[in-house]
């Protein structure tokens, strides 16, 4: 046999490998996971990062949701920091704002940016990596061993076939509350529209293209700093659940039927690039020791670890208490990002980018703390984690 090939690697059938012990196990690339990772990682934590796809994100990135919304209250206030701050000004790094941003100012607007999803995804490996987190890409999480409501290891499935990852703390920021539902702890699920978000081009060059020429001018799916596409949005009021395959799949193939339909109706259309995932923005959630709700608009709490306000308009902020990320039986798990317990909305809110970033932020501090204390995370000293939040540049106390 020359150097070209090698025999194929085999897998165990459905044997578990015992694979590296870790402090903390997030199970989720997205920003949330980032987010939770850079905070445990930066509290000399070993490591390991979970992410299903082959790129970081998430729906922030693969998902072609490349808008980072607002960090302030709509009059003025930034409300959200720390890593959330620092990951918003990573998605320009490579990017479109590289540079200076003085112009947001001088045009009155409101914090935020568009950012070219690929470089943002380039960016966030090379901080984690730099940090020394361990990620493992194109691994599933499939199941957790759990001895008196405490998560000992994590079960991952991969090209390698199944692997046993020990840990002290586990972080879901998977979206969806993957961790909690496979554990049996109580979560809620959502109704979504139909809504897809697809790069494409428009104009006297795709006919040229359609007939197979190379790419010309205003067609360039190589894109370096920015994307000279535009994002093609349709939305519908048909609901669609995402805690199910058959609900997911329905959504995925329904959208990819109306973009192909309008596609077909308007001959200067070409899709350049369609989303790695489904576009659901609430899928399932955590029932948690506090569920954040609409009352809660203005509100303050003691255990607050940040704060948001309404990207869609001026209005009261919501914090965000810590028990929220928790729920009553496992007990060094700890939700991050749109699978927080909240409702209504405040998971309108709760599950945008800035937000998960934040609720990331204080999962992953919480995490360590615990592990520092030899505690479990609902009993970690709730002044020690809003002092280290603090220190590491989070936003405490809006409403107080």
């Amino acid at each position: 046999m020359d150097d070209v090939e090698r025999r194929a690697a085999e897998i165990p059938g459905n044997t578990i490998t015992m694979a590296t012990e870790y402090d903390v196990v997030v199970i989720g690339g997205g920003i949330a996971g980032c987010a939770a990772a850079l905070a445990s990682r930066r509290k000399d934590k070993k490591v390991l990062l979970l992410e299903k796809l082959t790129v970081l994100g998430g729906l922030a990135t693969t998902g072609h949701i490349v808008i980072y919304l607002p960090l302030d209250d709509g009059y003025g206030r930034q409300v959200i920091g720390g890593i959330s701050e620092e990951l918003l000004r990573l998605s320009m790094n490579y990017a479109y704002y590289a540079g200076d941003i003085s112009s947001w100012k001088e045009q009155g607007r409101r914090y935020e940016c568009k950012y070219n999803g690929p470089a943002f995804s380039l960016a966030l490996e090379e901080s984690l990596l730099a940090e020394g987190i361990d990620i493992l890409y194109d691994t599933l999480f499939v199941g957790s061993e759990i001895e008196d409501g405490v998560c000992k290891a994590v079960i991952t499935e991969n090209k390698s076939g199944r692997s046993r990852y020990r840990c002290k703390a586990v972080v879901d920021a998977s979206g969806d509350a993957e961790v909690f539902a496979r554990a049996n702890e109580p979560c809620m699920a959502a109704k979504n529209s139909l809504a897809i978000w697809s790069y494409c081009t428009q104009g006297a060059d795709t006919q040229y293209q359609k007939r197979g020429g190379p790419d010309g001018p205003g067609l360039s799916l190589v894109s370096f700093g920015k994307i000279d596409t535009q994002a093609f949005k349709h939305t519908v009021t048909v609901p669609y659940y995402g805690d199910t395959a058959e609900g997911i799949n329905r959504f995925i193939i329904d959208g990819h039927a109306r973009l192909l339909n309008h596609m077909k109706a308007h001959d200067d259309f070409v899709p350049a690039s369609l989303p790695g995932m489904a576009q659901i923005r609430m899928a399932r959630r955590i029932v948690g020791r506090y569920e954040l709700s609409d009352k809660d608009a203005g509100r303050h709490f003691e255990d607050n670890i940040g704060g948001t306000g309404d990207w869609r308009k001026p209005g009261p902020v919501y914090e965000i208490p810590y028990r929220t990320l928790m729920t009553g039986n496992l007990k060094n798990a700890l939700a991050a990002g749109r699978c927080i317990s909240s409702s209504g909305e405040a998971w309108e809110l709760t599950r945008c980018i800035p937000q998960a970033a934040l609720t990331g932020q204080a999962a992953g501090t919480a995490a360590a703390i615990a592990i520092e204390r030899s505690l479990f995370v609902q009993d970690i000293d709730i002044r020690q984690l809003r002092e280290t939040l603090k220190r590491d540049g989070m936003i405490l106390d809006v409403n107080h």
